[in-house]
């Protein structure tokens, strides 16, 4: 697993590297400022709330929409474990003292428990569609989609194997006039985020519009 350690200080990282024993590749990034780039790819992120507890919060709170596919584990000193409360948007909150064993065995049961509630997750390949959150994943990798881009993405996947034209797609997906470029447009940057590997999960079909191949078939995401 992919774990992210969020912290402005060196003693934060020492004790839990040895995390690297249960085959897991640590990172770090800075607590404070955008922290987006590096969240990309993480499976969990934990939160040195030691130090300051209202940057931890909204380090955490912040992480809840840059990245709703990882779990997050606030890690507080005993004294403040309490202060950690449901508008913190964690998983689970692990005491300063606890050692690599007690983090890790949080992080996977955090993970086993986001699993379960993925509720109406759609899967298609190696992409996973969480409509509740307008968000998507590609191979374990945030898609980090704007609204639009979700919205075309997942109409696309929900009738893969239909073409569309771009007027039925601005009806349908935008709901308003607009440019048929405006298709165009929003397909390139969809495609960009996809990567080469996987741009061809949109294709073009001339002539017509655009379509999502009808194989895979759609399915809900498994939660084991």
């Amino acid at each position: 697993m992919e774990i992210l350690l969020l912290t402005d200080g060196d003693e934060f990282e020492q004790p839990l590297s040895a995390l690297r024993m249960f085959g897991h590749a640590i990172t770090r990034g800075r607590l404070a400022g955008d922290a987006r780039t590096e969240c990309r790819g993480a499976k969990a992120v934990l939160v040195d709330g030691c130090t300051d507890l209202s940057a931890a919060r909204e380090a955490c709170r912040r992480l809840d929409v840059w990245v709703p596919s990882a779990v997050v584990l606030a890690v507080v000193n005993a004294e403040d474990f309490a202060a950690v409360d449901l508008d913190w948007h964690v998983d689970d909150v692990l005491v300063a003292a606890a050692g690599p064993s007690e983090a890790h065995a949080r992080l996977r049961l955090a993970l086993a428990r986001r699993r379960q509630s993925i509720g109406n997750a759609m899967q298609f390949g190696d992409l996973v569609i969480y409509p509740d959150s307008y968000t998507a994943s590609l191979a374990d990798r945030d898609l980090d989609l704007t609204l639009t881009e979700f919205k075309l993405l997942n109409h696309l996947v929900q009738h893969a194997g239909h073409a569309f034209t771009r007027a039925r797609l601005l009806h349908e997906v935008w709901g308003h006039e607009a440019s048929r470029r405006t298709v165009d447009v929003h397909i390139q940057r969809l495609r960009a985020k996809l990567g080469v590997e996987h741009e061809s999960i949109v294709d073009t079909v001339r002539g017509v519009g655009y379509m999502v191949p009808a194989s895979p078939q759609p399915q809900l995401a498994l939660t084991n």
